[in-house]
């Protein structure tokens, strides 16, 4: 964690801290302002409402990774399972560099529905859209299978979170469980499972 540059920055340092340890039910205003040594209503001044600061976390913690921008800038001219493998090795690198991330997205999961939808539309909603054209586009050329795009997509970016959920949670149970291994023996398999002529 960078040191913050002012208060409206440690306010939000600690905020995703704390959501991403109790979610948005379990965390406190006071708890956050208990850590960074102000007052409740010195938070308010920079955040309107406990979900003012919740949304500005979820935002910031996505920012910090400009998931829309590595889609945008990375190269993804391979075969499908070049394209898949790219995304997997992303989006594990992504879970075992940031839990934080992670935890925030398990909290979501079962909170109400503008804490998931907002975390969603951050986070998974770019890679289902971008793996989703991708198989569109190769679907056109004839590289791939007539399938749902958009369910593809979902299933795949789904399989990919929960075996990043399974190392954050489970890890060290199963040795053989890492995530060259899970790229390794499942991207062939989505991707033969996907091609034309197979």
């Amino acid at each position: 964690m960078s040191r913050p540059t002012n208060k409206k920055e440690e306010i939000l340092q600690h905020a995703v801290s704390q959501f991403a340890r109790c979610g948005f039910e379990g965390t406190t205003i006071r708890h956050i302002a208990g850590k960074c040594g102000i007052t409740e209503a010195a938070i308010y001044r920079h955040y309107t409402s406990k979900r003012d600061l919740y949304n500005a976390s979820i935002a910031s913690k996505a920012s910090q990774h400009n998931i829309r921008e590595f889609l945008k800038t990375s190269d993804w001219s391979g075969e499908i399972e070049v394209v898949l493998a790219g995304l997997a090795t992303y989006l594990l690198g992504l879970a075992k560099k940031d839990p934080e991330l992670l935890r925030l997205i398990s909290y979501a999961s079962l909170e109400d529905a503008e804490s998931r939808m907002h975390l969603y539309n951050e986070v998974r909603l770019p890679l289902i859209m971008f793996l989703s054209k991708q198989i569109e586009k190769r679907i056109e050329s004839g590289e791939l299978k007539p399938v749902d795009p958009w369910i593809t997509g979902r299933c795949f970016v789904g399989m990919i979170l929960d075996c990043a959920f399974n190392f954050s949670i489970w890890g060290g149970l199963e040795k053989e469980a890492t995530a060259e291994n899970v790229i390794c023996n499942n991207i062939p398999i989505f991707a033969r499972g996907l091609k034309n002529g197979h």
